[in-house]
């Protein structure tokens, strides 16, 4: 991978994992966390540790089937140049809507997918005991309409490889393991200025790598 994907790829898992995917999976950690309350605390970490590995094996899964994908459309450069920059442009359109809030965000991540197909199960799975129905629950947690996990689905895309989409999304995943482990102490350190200024920075270079990309699959078409 080039050095500017890795880049977008490390800073903003890093940035939007607390500026942005304790919103969107935390009632997801609180309510697991309120379950395993009154477990002894190492049985506690073995299910959190559980649950979020479940969660980053579901985006390499996805990201395992986008890189697939993109394996078949670099094999045209014309092709690539179209599907770069639409990609690209998604990605610039993202990036305001993650700092806009609001309607474009909510029509981008359209939360009727959660509330339909994954919020019954997750209702189901979070009356159950057991490190399997912790397991099942992290993996419907990578299932979440999520405008950041767009974003690192579409760089999964574009890398044009299923061991690089796989390896994006496993990073993504893993660059958010200490916002999520540590949810209830960040969200009281973090204060809403800095979690606010961490999205816009997120967001800008979503924006400035959607620009790259656009850029290069126009080159491509030309």
């Amino acid at each position: 991978m080039e050095f500017a994907t890795i880049f977008s790829v490390i800073s903003v898992a890093f940035l939007s994992s607390i500026s942005h995917c304790l919103g969107m999976c935390g009632g997801f950690v609180v309510a697991c966390n309120a379950k395993l309350a009154k477990k002894p605390v190492a049985q506690i970490w073995l299910y959190n540790i559980s649950y979020h590995i479940s969660r980053i094996l579901a985006y390499v899964v996805l990201g395992i089937l986008f890189g697939l994908f993109g394996s078949f459309v670099i094999a045209s450069v014309t092709l690539k140049g179209y599907v770069f920059f639409a990609i690209g442009l998604f990605m610039v359109v993202l990036g305001v809507a993650l700092i806009k809030r609001g309607t474009l965000l909510k029509f981008i991540e359209n939360d009727k997918i959660s509330q339909k197909f994954i919020m019954p199960k997750f209702k189901n799975l979070i009356q159950k005991d057991g490190i399997l129905a912790f397991m099942l629950l992290g993996f419907l947690n990578g299932f979440l309409p999520c405008g950041v996990v767009y974003y690192f689905l579409a760089l999964s895309l574009s890398a044009g490889s299923i061991a690089n989409g796989a390896l994006v999304m496993a990073a993504f995943g893993a660059a958010t393991l200490p916002a999520m482990l540590g949810f209830s102490g960040l969200v009281n350190l973090i204060s809403g200025e800095l979690k606010s200024k961490m999205n816009y920075i997120s967001a800008g270079i979503i924006m400035l790598y959607g620009i790259y990309l656009a850029y290069l699959g126009f080159m491509a078409i030309k």
